[in-house]
């Protein structure tokens, strides 16, 4: 007998330790049911597993509470979608961009993109250094939530949602708990979802809230202050990390935070009835790549209680999602613009910026595409909106938070072979001299210094002003990689620049060239050039180092040195980049770029000659780069480029390109010239997108007998 006792004792305190019900439980008739689902990032994706098992025994659930991710699902399992749904939101979603909130490069300005190359950036204030609240603003949390949450958009009193809902924040600057029951949906999620450092505090009304975490983070008390008879808590809390693994900063400041959440969700046990808390071990708040497997668990716990959950009361039809609006009413006709906080820019620079029309039907996707454009224009923290129905009419309304920092410094930091190490120093400006306008200046110190001047007054549609200056000093080699030549060159443009169809920068200038070059430090040539250019522009491009989608077109015609008497036939020089990327599936893409230039005329300046060879990307005169060639090594007036990249894509961030490129180089401009292959190379790429920027290391070799080129490339280009 005692024998037997010591083997029952174990299994019964294994028992106990998997028993979550509240003792001597009654279910009482008819009972009113509620849904508490805590907060822990990541760790919250267990609760789409439990609302998966709810979903199959048919529970009917008539109230839930939430706090951060236990807010957000919650929140959508309120508004309508089953567990299954969330399931499939959680696995499409990328949830490190979501916290990185990185701006679409696609919707950035022509100027932005121009200058796109920094590691990091410091803004001043007040003449003194000054750092972001948090990693996220969390705008990439409205796209989605207002796409996923649209077709309950007009309820602001969350008891009448298809369940009624409530989420937990914590005022930041009192410290007391709010319980959201009326609003902004997307407001209050966000509120109760913005983790301190993480995401930016959310204002709702005339305060500032943080994680509702900070305050009660398994919001149980909540649900039976509403009347709830029986509340089913999902519980994320986990044991307090070890002395051993308290060996940084942040690892003792989360556990500073994890006490008081420990200790006041011990405090809501007490109104728990049925507490699910599914085996977490080794989980984080940032385990975003194990969410299949937290997803998981969630439903193997909750399986465990299975008996207890099938006799709770069941709910009378088939799914939760009741229809709240009809589908077309998911589109809408926006008549006016009306925008909240907006003291820097006016309605008509952001209508400019989005692209709205009025009046024009729109939807919450086109509505999101629209604000990206104009949150990628770096004059806005946050922006959030609502679509707002009156008197048989809809306008957008915008609550705007200005960046209204002006002045920063940026730093970079790259290496190649052609222009070697540099440091990148970066001042830039906005609204200087005038609302509208960035100023950029970047200084580069290392073996081969240079500089980099923009100014331009965006007006959008209609024509802006510009001024770009540069200035830089290298050497050119021959197929032995010898110096052959050095040479100084300085640019200095003013032009106009208009935007065509949201994709295209036209527009027309005039530049003055200074050109010096030295030939084995004797033979010193200067001269300068004064050219009228007209250009088009286009850079849709995902992404400047390893694009897998988006067109690129640089094409520009210049009539050299117009303005000189002493030649009688101007030369022309016509020239286009164009670069396409085709989208084959993940992992691979095909990127094809042409590159032509021709002379129209003859007495063409040697500076002005298409010079190949090299990989590089800094803008130089009519210089491009060509593998399997040592650094303009190849010269000629007149010049067609097709370069073919297979790149594949794999384990996320890492790359590998393959190339061939053909090239034909002529003098003048006749059929059976223009027709030749003259050059040809292949290459291959190892790559790898780092937070730094990219990390390139190529060989190439041509297939003209020449020798082959190893080549590394560290870092944005600059």
């Amino acid at each position: 007998m005692i024998k037997k006792l010591f083997y029952l004792i174990p299994f019964l305190a294994y028992l106990m330790s998997y028993s979550q019900v509240k003792e001597n439980l009654v279910i009482p008739k008819n009972p009113k049911i509620g849904l508490s689902l805590s907060g822990g990032g990541a760790k919250g994706f267990t609760h789409v597993g439990v609302l998966k098992v709810l979903d199959s025994l048919g529970v009917k659930i008539d109230y839930i509470s939430g706090t951060s991710m236990g807010a957000i699902i919650g929140g959508l399992y309120a508004s309508g979608y089953t567990g299954k749904d969330i399931e499939k939101i959680v696995m499409d979603t990328d949830f490190y961009s979501l916290i990185t909130d990185p701006k679409t490069r696609r919707e950035t300005s022509f100027f932005n993109k121009s200058v796109d190359k920094y590691l990091f950036t410091v803004p001043l204030k007040n003449g003194k250094i000054t750092f972001p609240s948090s990693i996220s603003t969390g705008q990439r949390n409205v796209y989605l939530l207002k796409e996923l949450l649209r077709n309950v958009s007009n309820i602001d009193d969350f008891s009448k949602l298809p369940i009624p809902f409530m989420c937990i924040g914590t005022n930041i600057e009192s410290g007391q708990m709010k319980i959201f029951e009326n609003g902004d949906l997307v407001s209050s999620i966000m509120a109760s979802s913005a983790f301190p450092s993480l995401l930016d505090p959310v204002k709702v009304g005339d305060s500032i809230y943080v994680d509702g975490a900070m305050t009660v983070n398994f919001p149980s008390k909540p649900l039976k202050d509403k009347g709830i008879d029986i509340v089913i808590g999902v519980d994320l809390n986990q044991p307090l990390a070890k002395r051993e693994n308290l060996t940084s900063i942040i690892s003792i400041l989360n556990q500073i935070i994890d006490i008081n959440i420990k200790k006041e969700t011990l405090n809501q046990y007490k109104y728990t009835d049925i507490n699910i808390k599914p085996d977490l071990t080794g989980m984080t708040a940032t385990s975003y790549d194990d969410k299949r497997k937290i997803l998981d668990s969630g439903y193997v716990e909750a399986q465990k209680y299975v008996d207890i959950l099938d006799k709770l009361p069941k709910r009378n039809f088939e799914r939760i999602r009741s229809s709240i609006n009809p589908i077309y009413s998911s589109v809408y006709k926006i008549d006016s613009l009306v925008v909240e906080n907006g003291r820097i820019y006016k309605s008509n620079y952001i209508r400019g910026k989005m692209g709205l029309k009025l009046p024009s039907m729109q939807t919450y996707g086109s509505v999101n595409k629209m604000i990206d454009k104009l949150y990628a224009t770096n004059n806005y923290k946050f922006i959030n909106y609502d679509i707002v129905q009156e008197n048989n009419s809809s306008y957008l309304k915008l609550y705007v938070t200005e960046d209204e920092s002006r002045h920063f410094l940026k730093f970079g930091l790259h290496y190649d072979e052609v222009f070697k190490t540099g440091l990148l120093l970066n001042y830039s400006a906005k609204r200087l001299l005038f609302r509208n306008s960035n100023l950029s200046l970047d200084v580069v110190i290392g073996d081969n210094p240079r500089y980099y001047f923009n100014y331009f007054i965006d007006n959008g549609y209609i024509p802006g002003f510009g001024l770009y200056s540069s200035g830089m000093t290298f050497d050119l080699k021959n197929f032995d990689n010898n110096t052959t030549e050095t040479w100084d060159w300085f640019r200095n443009e003013v032009f106009i620049q208009s935007v065509w169809k949201d994709k295209f920068a036209i527009g027309g200038g005039l530049s003055h060239d200074y050109f010096e070059s030295e030939r084995n430090g004797a033979n010193k040539i200067v001269e300068k050039y004064l050219n009228p250019y007209v250009f088009l522009k286009s850079d849709t491009q995902n992404d400047r180092d390893f694009p897998t989608k988006g067109f690129y077109l640089n094409a520009e015609g210049k009539i050299i040195d117009l303005f000189n008497s002493d030649l009688e036939k101007k030369p022309i020089n016509i020239k286009a980049d164009i670069k396409m990327n085709f989208y084959i599936s993940k992992m691979f893409t095909y990127r094809l770029n042409l590159y032509g230039g021709i002379t129209i005329g003859d007495n063409l300046p040697s500076f002005y000659q298409y010079r190949v060879g090299g990989i590089f990307e800094q803008p130089i005169a009519n210089y491009k780069q060509f593998a399997g060639y040592q650094f303009a090594s190849l010269v000629d007036n007149n010049i067609f480029i097709a370069s073919n990249d297979f790149q594949l894509r794999f384990s996320k961030n890492y790359f590998l390109i393959g190339n061939f490129s053909l090239a034909n180089m002529f003098s003048t401009i006749k059929f059976e010239d223009a027709v030749k292959l003259n050059y040809s190379s292949i290459g291959l790429t190892a790559g790898y997108k780092s937070p730094f920027g990219q990390i390139k290391v190529n060989f190439s070799k041509s297939l003209n007998k020449h020798k082959g080129v190893f080549s590394v490339i560290l870092g944005h280009w600059f």
